[in-house]
């Protein structure tokens, strides 16, 4: 798996499908809302509704009344089959490099 796909998640609400590309905008958005990856997880892990939206949005680049949208989106599809998504973009953002940092440089005889 290419490195730049690696944490890639793509979430499905309903009709629409939104793609969450870990980045550094979107560390820097969500955690400006929760105050750090932590508080996100955090937010998963209590099934909130909004903290779902925020990291959709962030992950997906959205503002606005498109970023506004997510909440609903969010709870009709069920915020459960929701958060058990995000718990796996959210270690990609933690851990960009993915879980095989690759092999190490031979040493130099």
């Amino acid at each position: 798996m290419s490195k730049t796909l690696y944490g890639t998640v793509e979430i499905k609400l309903g009709d629409e499908t939104y793609t969450l590309t870990p980045t550094l905008g979107a560390v820097r958005a969500i955690e400006a809302h929760f105050g750090g990856l932590r508080g996100a997880s955090q937010a998963v892990n209590a099934l909130s509704i909004d903290g779902c939206a925020v990291i959709i949005a962030g992950g997906a680049g959205l503002k606005g009344k498109a970023a506004e949208a997510v909440a609903e989106q969010v709870w009709q599809t069920g915020v459960l089959d929701v958060s058990v998504q995000l718990n796996g973009y959210l270690v990609a953002l933690y851990n960009p490099k993915g879980p095989d940092a690759g092999k190490e440089k031979p040493a130099a005889a």
